[in-house]
């Protein structure tokens, strides 16, 4: 379900999307898959109940972090202002405080930093 990042109609994204915005659906697929939210809920218009909003705001999080892409990149990938990307990152980062959640984190960051080594692997 939570393989590849789908359209609102249920359609497979282009593999062809500009690379900030197929950066993006990898974040959003993985934090869909691990805290068992559904991507259109990620992608939806609407601010969401606060565990859907959380999501979201950690995936915004991790594609700026991880993926160094630019709020303004991220924003045009989640439909959302560039500084609402800038107060979910600032969010994200106060919550890190709390042990439990800096190791969930670190645990995405990982994965994803994976997921790029092993994209450079096979490109080269």
């Amino acid at each position: 379900m939570y393989d590849g990042v789908l359209l609102e109609n249920g359609q497979p994204r282009s593999p062809w999307r500009p690379a900030p915005l197929r950066a993006c659906d990898e974040v959003i697929a993985l934090v869909a898959r691990q805290r068992n939210v559904p991507i259109r809920l990620l992608m939806h218009k609407s601010r969401s109940r606060l565990a859907t909003a959380r999501a979201r705001q950690l995936a915004m999080y991790l594609a700026h972090v991880v993926f160094g892409r630019s709020l303004t990149e991220i924003g045009e990938a989640f439909g959302r202002d560039r500084t609402t990307v800038s107060y979910a990152c600032a969010l994200i980062e106060d919550m890190r405080d709390d042990p439990r959640f800096d190791a969930e984190v670190c645990a995405l960051e990982r994965a994803l930093e994976a997921r790029l080594a092993g994209d450079d692997d096979h490109a080269a």
